[in-house]
């Protein structure tokens, strides 16, 4: 997957038509990967490129309707999931005040049609776009008429009877609630981040721990987890379709280190007891979280924290065996 940042740069890459859809498309979910299959196949069909225009960051950040959301995924992570999809191209769209007055008819006609070259556009069925969000999928109805383009609007995708939806995932992990949530983004609760220098007290501990600086993604609760991490080349920030390493056993922590610290941020922790894992500082790495093995808590000394990390490696490696 080619990656290509700005609207200025949207007409870079092939000149062809190309299928379209676009989104937020943060956690890359159930819903997000049906209307992703319609573009490909589309695409596939027509021999035409398959193409996502999405955003740096989440509209309503710029719009400020709801600052303080957390994304699901980073951008990076985000354009990982997308390139694991079979899209052709990705453009990433900084939506800032002037994106956001664009009306109706210039998206269409300037970005669509004009620089996209759009044969077909496929969106969710609430879709909204544009200044004061007052483009919608009946504004895309007739503009395809206009234009010439062939329009989708995909009805949601539902489980348990309500509409899967980022705002619904990213509750259900911040709660803790692994399960429901693996099954409404259709694979396991995950972050990526780049591993960075720690203050290397887990080395002297006996538990060297690679310490990840994760991208503004919401975290699950703080605690220990049984969990699986991978090593993703660089060039899959870009979509140079290059395979990541194979999944490896590994405990993760997320908490403020309460038996070192006061009052400190949190922190994302992984502890591969795998002799082949080395050498990991600035590198990619992904994790996935399997389950939870115990809440965050504080201890009176730092020898009974050793004590209780063997009792959580033993855990997670009986619980990891079927994964091996």
């Amino acid at each position: 997957m080619r990656v290509i940042y700005g609207i200025g740069h949207l007409e870079r890459g092939p000149r062809g038509p190309k299928v379209v859809t676009v989104g937020v498309f943060d956690g890359v979910h159930r819903g997000h990967r049906r209307v992703l299959r319609c573009v490909r196949r589309a695409a596939r069909r027509g021999n035409r490129i398959s193409a996502v225009v999405t955003f740096a960051r989440h509209p309503s950040r710029t719009l400020r309707v709801r600052p303080s959301v957390r994304h699901l995924t980073s951008l990076t992570h985000k354009l990982l999931l997308l390139e694991r999809e079979g899209i052709d191209r990705c453009y990433v769209v900084t939506f800032n005040r002037a994106v956001a007055q664009l009306s109706a008819e210039a998206f269409v006609r300037d970005i669509l049609v004009g620089r996209l070259k759009t044969a077909a556009l496929y969106v969710g069925e609430d879709f909204v776009f544009a200044r004061g969000a007052r483009g919608n999928v009946a504004t895309l109805r007739a503009a395809a008429r206009r234009f010439g383009f062939r329009f989708f609007a995909l009805r949601h995708s539902v489980a348990g009877g309500r509409v899967i939806s980022s705002t619904r995932i990213r509750d259900l992990v911040e709660k803790g609630d692994l399960a429901a949530a693996r099954r409404l983004l259709g694979r396991r609760v995950s972050l990526l981040g780049v591993v960075v220098r720690g203050e290397g007290r887990g080395r002297r501990l006996g538990f060297p721990t690679a310490n990840l600086c994760v991208e503004h993604e919401a975290l699950v609760p703080d605690g220990v987890y049984a969990a699986r991490g991978r090593l993703i080349p660089r060039a899959g920030r870009t979509g140079g379709g290059t395979r990541p390493a194979r999944w490896t056993p590994c405990v993760a922590y997320i908490g403020r280190k309460p038996t070192f610290h006061r009052d400190t941020g949190r922190v994302v922790e992984v502890y591969f007891w795998h002799r082949g894992v080395r050498r990991l500082r600035g590198r990619l790495l992904e994790v996935e979280f399997v389950r939870r093995l115990r809440p965050d808590r504080r201890f009176a000394a730092a020898a009974d924290l050793v004590r209780q990390m063997r009792r959580d490696v033993r855990l997670a490696r009986g619980i990891l065996k079927r994964f091996s």
